[in-house]
């Protein structure tokens, strides 16, 4: 057994310690942080029933709290939980965290986004179960969707995220949300917002359903421009250019800008269809582009949203010539039957054949396309159909007025949704012609009244259910039910007013709403932020959310969007094992919010490392600090008064970071204070006086390792949970205690002043052993050469620096320069 005789420096008196003793404290605790052992222990933890009712339930009682309600989104159940998912899991469990610590009482729910055509498409084809078998389909879809749910909520649990599973975990399609969204529509049609009526929808061939403006955007592809010519009837002919000469069948004009001396003689003349022998006039139009082709376009009906703008402004006839499977129709035989693509061709053979066609050049173009659905991203088209609408173009002077009232982060982000609020040119159309969907609670007429279901009756099916009266009130027609279901983000927007209770509880709706928080991705601004905005909006006369989060986009390792076809795709779950859900968390919050930023596995190595670097550190004090309170003693050491200074500042930039969601400041600083300062300097200078059994240092290295691991528990849960419970355990979780306080600690510039004395007197004499091949531990002589004030600096801590550097004497000489000079000091007696 060894014994050590040491003196404390700064309590007074001899004591006996014994290392043994220590050493064997110390082994109690492992060396290495194994974070699957760990993480999955407080798991399993934090979903038993006591810590949900004591942590993590919202506190309707709670009268004194501050309510702080997130609205995290409802992903839908696809069954992967990718890094996109990941990343919001980790924003929005990191918030509840430190919303919690701060003092709020927090609802942090989470929902499922289960209906959709994925789901119909897989059930459809990988089940073999008809959708016309309709009972048995919707089953199945359900079945299938609850698989899904299971996969993505137990990764979710693996990353650390708790939200309230037990109260507010909801599904799309169970009949209590069902309720709140046919209640709103309901509401919108007393309102006279909702309205059936026929025109030019958009349309998805592929998916064979109408898809709203929000779900569509251009995409650059390959594609021709055919040079046509058209026969003018009085004499001579023009020629157009066109993307779509396969819909030469269903052209009502031809136009040319005003201002294009080359046509300004035809103003006014008929052209004729080659082939189809239609005669349509050459009209006049500013929304030309001469210098497109040839400056003279046709106008079908409907080719892109510029001909439906003509189509109304100059009332033209409507020809369809495409059905829902994208199929063509109605061209005397000549084109009927055949695909978009194979008309084209066909079309390009028979104009060439006839002596219409001048040239066709390859070019890359914008085609408006499916986009809200990336394993759909097919061209769409225009059909005429009667589809249910509700009236939003209204309403754009009001949104654009009241989304000021929401503060984004970062605030580039509002220009995205005001940008998008500007751009409504159509009604949203809410009808979708699937299965797997919310019913839209309506029968009609063939006249296209709406009749809407009794709110006793909700949620209705209107196919399985008869209508509240047998004829049209408005016309004395026999009544159908609505057999299309409501487009998803229906179902999505109306998730604030689920949370809050609006059509269930006044009481607990004004306590929670508005809510806190929306938290959401860049790729959903003009859906589910938009959407939810304007049903809440325009149901509440209020703003849904009084802060809006937008983060950026997780990229693969090669810095591009991550792609199966790229084979650049990285999940989360991939080496969670290895590295740990913490380590992950640490690298996803490892950038500003609102950036996109590449995913690499070496960032998450180096989180893992700063995690071992406080488990070590932890480990070190542990011995003499575990399980006790230590009070704060008189008299503080210099160099634990230097230590409060830089932590004071840490826990002030750490707190404001949170608060700002500037989750990376966070983690910059744990670098910077705790690995360089804490672990590098402080810990090593210290040991000493810890083995002294010194209350000074005991108390400031209790003190400032609870506080660290209380400021990065939101970040990284499961490490911190753990090392709060062996060092400290006071409560049931790290989560029931507060944020750190700073303001008993005293700015003094003449500490500041001697702790930078001591980072670079340490800096210089760990080089100079480095510089000579010698370890930390080799005793040194040591010359310092300083000004008179960095000396005084160092003499009134040399006692710690020596037993800290193994400094066996420290011969100091006044100088403007600032340096060292060691020699290796052989057989010679260290302290402790």
């Amino acid at each position: 057994m060894t014994l050590y005789l040491c003196k404390s420096t700064s309590q007074g008196g001899n004591l006996l310690l014994n290392q043994d003793e220590i050493v064997k404290k110390m082994e109690e605790w492992p060396k290495h942080y194994n974070p699957k052992e760990i993480e999955e222990k407080w798991q399993k933890i934090w979903l038993r029933e006591d810590y949900w009712r004591d942590v993590f339930r919202f506190k309707e009682e709670d009268t004194k709290s501050p309510v702080f309600v997130i609205d995290t989104p409802p992903p839908f159940t696809s069954g992967e939980l990718h890094m996109g998912h990941a990343y919001w899991v980790t924003i929005a469990d990191t918030i509840g965290r430190f919303k919690r610590l701060e003092g709020y009482n927090v609802l942090l729910p989470q929902g499922w986004d289960t209906q959709g055509l994925p789901t119909e498409l897989k059930v459809q084809y990988k089940l073999g179960i008809p959708k016309e078998n309709r009972q048995l389909f919707l089953e199945k879809c359900i079945e299938w969707t609850e698989d899904m749910i299971k996969k993505m909520k137990d990764a979710m649990i693996r990353l650390g995220y708790r939200p309230e599973w037990e109260r507010y975990e909801y599904r799309t399609y169970e009949p209590k949300y069902r309720r709140v969204v046919q209640k709103s529509l309901l509401d919108m049609y007393k309102m006279d917002l909702i309205e059936m009526r026929e025109g030019p929808v958009i349309w998805c061939p592929k998916c064979e359903t109408a898809l709203a403006q929000s779900e569509v955007g251009y995409l650059e592809k390959e594609g021709i421009l055919a040079y046509i010519k058209f026969p003018i009837k009085e004499g001579g002919e023009i020629i157009i250019a066109t993307t779509r000469p396969e819909l030469l069948a269903a052209t009502q004009a031809v136009a040319v800008n005003p201002n294009d001396t080359r046509y300004i003689n035809l103003i006014g003349k008929t052209a004729i269809v080659p082939i189809f022998n239609i005669e349509v006039k050459i009209i006049a139009d500013d929304a030309v582009e001469k210098e497109f082709g040839t400056g003279a376009v046709m106008i079908s009906t409907y080719g892109d949203p510029q001909d439906i703008k003509w189509q109304l402004k100059y009332n033209l006839p409507i020809k369809v010539i495409i059905d829902e499977k994208g199929r063509i129709i109605n061209t005397n035989g000549i084109l009927d039957g055949l695909s978009i693509e194979q008309a084209k061709r066909k079309m390009i053979e028979i104009l060439e054949k006839n002596g219409y066609l001048v040239k066709v050049e390859r070019i890359k173009h914008n085609v408006l396309s499916h986009t809200e659905r990336s394993d759909c991203l097919s061209p769409v088209e225009f059909l005429v159909k009667k589809q249910i609408y509700i009236k939003v173009l209204k309403f754009k002077p009001k949104l654009l007025e009241e989304y000021k009232k929401m503060k984004f982060k970062p605030s580039r982000m509002s220009y995205y949704l005001e940008d998008w609020i500007n751009s409504l040119e159509w009604d949203w159309n809410i009808s979708r012609q699937r299965v797997y969907g919310t019913p839209l609670p309506f029968w009609f007429c063939n006249n296209g009244h709406l009749i809407p279901a009794r709110e006793e009756d909700l949620p209705v099916d209107p196919v399985k259910t008869k209508p509240p009266v047998d004829r049209c009130p408005k016309c004395g027609l026999p009544l159908k039910p609505v057999t299309d279901v409501a487009d998803v983000w229906i179902d999505s927007s109306v998730t604030v007013l689920y949370l809050t209770k609006f059509y269930e509880n006044s009481q607990f709706f004004s306590k929670t709403f508005p809510t806190s928080l929306r938290l959401q991705g860049t790729d959903i601004i003009r859906t589910w932020l938009f959407y939810t905005f304007f049903r809440t909006l325009i149901l509440t006369n209020n703003i849904p959310f009084t802060n809006v989060l937008i983060n950026g986009q997780v990229l693969g390792p090669d810095g591009t969007r991550m792609s199966k076809s790229k084979g650049n795709v990285v999940s989360p779950m991939d080496r969670i094992n290895e590295f740990g859900a913490d380590a992950i968390r640490m690298a996803l919050l490892d950038a500003s919010i609102g950036d996109d930023f590449p995913f690499k596995w070496d960032t998450v190595k180096g989180k893992k490392m700063l995690l071992q670097k406080l488990w070590n550190a932890s480990r070190l004090v542990y011995p003499f600090i575990a399980k006790t309170k230590i009070e704060k003693p008189e008299k503080i050491h210099i160099i634990d008064q230097w230590i409060l200074h830089e932590h004071k500042k840490f826990v002030n930039k750490v707190i404001t970071a949170y608060k700002n969601y500037d989750f990376y400041i966070v983690i910059q600083e744990l670098y910077n204070y705790f690995w360089e300062i804490v672990a590098d300097e402080y810990l090593e200078m210290i040991k000493h006086r810890l083995f002294e059994n010194d209350i000074s240092a005991k108390y400031t290295v209790q003190r400032i390792i609870r506080d660290i691991i209380v400021l990065l528990h939101p970040i990284a849960p499961h490490i911190t949970e753990e090392i709060y419970h062996r060092l400290f355990g006071y409560k049931k979780s790290i989560l029931l205690e507060e944020l750190p306080k700073v303001d008993d600690i005293q700015e003094d510039p003449r500490v500041e002043e001697i702790g930078s004395s001591i980072k670079k007197f340490n800096s210089m004499v760990r080089s100079e052993k480095i510089k000579n091949r010698l370890s930390m531990n080799t005793p040194v002589y040591v010359k310092l050469y300083a000004s008179k004030k960095f000396i005084e600096n160092i003499k009134i801590v040399e006692d710690d620096l020596k037993k800290t550097l193994k400094i066996v004497n420290l011969e100091t000489i006044e100088s403007n320069e600032e340096k060292v000079e060691i020699n290796k000091a052989n057989n010679q007696p260290m302290g402790v």
